[in-house]
């Protein structure tokens, strides 16, 4: 696999773009499922490691009701406690892998998109320090894992596959990492930040 040099620093002037309205927000064209989209929100985590930033993912634990064993970003369902969504991305972080909300540096809003499990996704992009301690919550974590910007925006581990749902035909982004497979909501997550960052894989 071929080894790209992503500068830190470059990547952080093209997050300071980011405003605290959503940079793409998806259509919902599924109205006819009748779902009713309850609120959610995750951070997408950035750290430097090494002399580049790497995205930090969770695989949720396999007792879960909703999207038990997949790869994930921190977050979870807004509560009435939250008084914003940003609020709820940071309080959910804190609960799954130990990273306290003051910790977090937040460039702005990602997206909105709609999942096929009912929730309506806001994406925040933010960055800690990588001194910090992460522990993940055995409830709902089985494990935290980072991965290189460099790595994933190598096409070699990027694939688009054609999945229909209810007549429409939805393309999937998948991105196979050290044998952790990132897709459906995440990866189409993880696309946009690429593409946004001028790094498609």
């Amino acid at each position: 696999m071929a080894k790209y040099i992503l500068q830190p620093d470059s990547i952080r002037q093209r997050l300071q773009r980011l405003s605290d309205q959503p940079l793409r927000r998806w259509q919902d064209d599924r109205d006819d499922t009748g779902l009713i989209f309850a609120q959610s929100a995750v951070l997408v985590p950035l750290c430097e490691r090494d002399g580049e930033l790497n995205v930090l993912f969770t695989e949720r634990s396999m007792s879960l009701r909703n999207h038990a064993g997949e790869i994930s970003f921190p977050g979870g369902r807004r509560e009435d406690v939250d008084p914003s969504l940003l609020d709820t991305a940071l309080r959910e972080t804190h609960e799954e892998i130990g990273l306290a909300p003051q910790s977090v540096q937040i460039y702005g809003t990602l997206a909105s998109l709609p999942t096929y499990t009912g929730f309506e996704i806001t994406a925040f992009v933010g960055e800690f320090e990588a001194s910090n301690t992460l522990v993940a919550d055995p409830g709902e974590i089985d494990q935290i894992f980072e991965a290189p910007l460099s790595a994933l925006r190598d096409p070699a581990c990027h694939r688009i596959e054609n999945r229909a749902y209810h007549g429409r035909v939805y393309p999937l982004h998948f991105y196979d990492f050290e044998g952790h497979i990132i897709w459906g909501a995440t990866g189409l997550l993880l696309y946009t930040l690429l593409e946004f960052l001028e790094l498609p894989g």
